[in-house]
């Protein structure tokens, strides 16, 4: 022990540390018995070793924690100070080392989805058969076992065709990705895991098409305009309807559908072409069994077709058929409308309103409506689409604590800080009247890491 300064310095493996600011007196004694409590204390406190964090229970194979069976389960638990285990199987891209083990036995044969909705970190999920962690079989993993989605983007999810009586292994991870200058990620914490039937979408009969919504963007001094639609699905658990023709001439059997209204006269593509082989569809008609097919096919994936302004198109998106398995391809998509047009009259372009002086007469506010697609999640790439109810209306964005901005929808985010942000937006019709009410939308960007070496 030394004494420097009025304050007590310890020292221990040749570092100093101070441990309370401890006034002395003259002649350096601690005025009375308590200060003579707190140097004791604060000498009991450096000598006591510092408590380790211990490894979760289920950290290795052998030890997986054992879920309830069947459906649905849902669980809490950790990956901190979890480590990866030689010979571990490889089940996503950036790996973080922090692996725990889960046990789950399906009940009934169906699909199944694993998601880890509502944790605060990005994870990567693996599904596997079998007693011997270096003879494991993948079921379900990386980005084409990617499930329907978690509802706020907050987690991640894998599905696959579970068969009753099955022991499943699940693997959870964090993940390692960044992208420098951004601190790299834990790639661990609180786990909030969930094993449920995967849902029935619900555009997977005709009937019930999702409406995709775009708008008509313009540089200035473009020579063209550009017209960008795009809506998040998947066909996981998809039918075909009696009286469904073959998508692109595949007998498929996963489709899902979506109508969409063409802005303006010209060529429109619509379509995806991401992971597992999918085909669409482009009809005209207003029932599954009075379709007329429209545009030709440059690929499975896509479609071109000449579209007439204010005409209403059908789009199916389809899973190939693989022989092999005797099913559909299945996954989750992104399914995309665009077109390119000439440039927009400047008369009829889009421009924020002039307040007036007289009140108008119209003084019933808008309703502004919005929802977000992860084009791509590693790097993260999210793009909110929003419309509102009143025709001619526009738009003010704000992003977190920054102030409201005209914007065009859709606004797309690649390069957010790392976090959680909020996206808010509210229509202004024609006539001056502001929504009062926002719509949001969440999302999260995982924090990047940097690269060793």
């Amino acid at each position: 022990m030394q004494r420097s300064s009025g304050t007590l310095m310890i020292r221990k493996a040749d570092s100093w540390r101070s441990w309370g600011r401890l006034r002395f007196v003259s002649g350096g004694t601690v005025r009375g018995v308590c200060g003579a409590i707190l140097v004791a204390f604060g000498v009991l406190m450096l000598m006591a070793p510092r408590a380790a964090v211990a490894a979760p229970a289920n950290d290795d194979f052998a030890n997986a924690q054992v879920l309830s069976a069947g459906v649905p389960v849902e669980v809490t638990a950790t990956n901190v100070e979890a480590t990866k285990e030689p010979g571990e199987p490889f089940y996503g891209f950036a790996q973080a080392g922090h692996s725990v083990w889960f046990e789950w036995e399906a009940t009934i044969s169906g699909f199944v989805t694993v998601g880890t909705c509502g944790t605060d970190f990005t994870t990567v999920i693996g599904v596997f058969t079998g007693t011997q962690l270096g003879e494991l079989t993948e079921v379900a993993g990386n980005y084409n076992s990617e499930g329907p989605g978690c509802p706020s983007f907050d987690g991640r999810e894998v599905t696959f065709k579970a068969t009753s009586g099955t022991v499943y292994e699940i693997a959870v991870d964090g993940s390692s990705f960044y992208l420098p200058p951004a601190e790299p990620p834990s790639g661990e914490g609180a786990i909030e895991l969930q094993v449920k039937a995967t849902p029935v979408p619900p555009n997977d009969d005709f009937a019930n098409a999702e409406a995709i919504i775009g708008s008509i963007s313009e540089e200035p001094g473009a020579e063209f305009a550009y017209y960008w639609a795009t809506a998040r699905g998947s066909n996981w658990n998809a039918s075909k309807e009696p009286g469904e023709p073959d998508h692109a001439g595949d007998p498929g059997g996963a489709s899902v559908w979506y109508s969409w209204t063409a802005p303006a006269s010209g060529t429109a593509s619509a379509g995806t072409c991401e992971g597992k082989p999918l085909v669409v569809g482009v009809y005209l008609g207003d029932s599954i069994g009075a379709l007329t097919p429209v545009g030709s096919h440059e690929y499975p994936c896509a479609a071109s077709f000449p579209a007439i302004a204010g005409m209403t198109y059908r789009i199916a998106m389809d899973g190939e058929f693989d022989t092999g398995s005797g099913a559909p391809a299945m996954r989750a998509f992104s399914v995309h409308v665009s077109m390119q047009l000439p440039p927009q009259p400047k008369d009829t372009q889009v421009k924020s309103p002039t307040p007036s002086s007289s009140p108008p007469t119209d003084t019933t506010p808008p309703n502004t409506t919005a929802r977000k697609w992860v084009l791509k999640r590693m790097p993260p790439i999210v793009v909110v689409g929003f419309a509102s109810n009143e025709p001619g209306s526009t738009f003010r964005c704000k992003l977190d604590e920054g102030r409201f901005r005209s914007c065009k929808s859709p606004k797309r985010f690649t390069n957010a800080e790392p976090g959680r942000h909020a996206f808010r937006v509210a229509a202004i019709d024609a006539v001056g009247n502001v929504d009062p009410t926002p719509a949001i939308v969440r999302f999260n960007v995982p924090k990047p890491r940097h690269r060793k070496g």
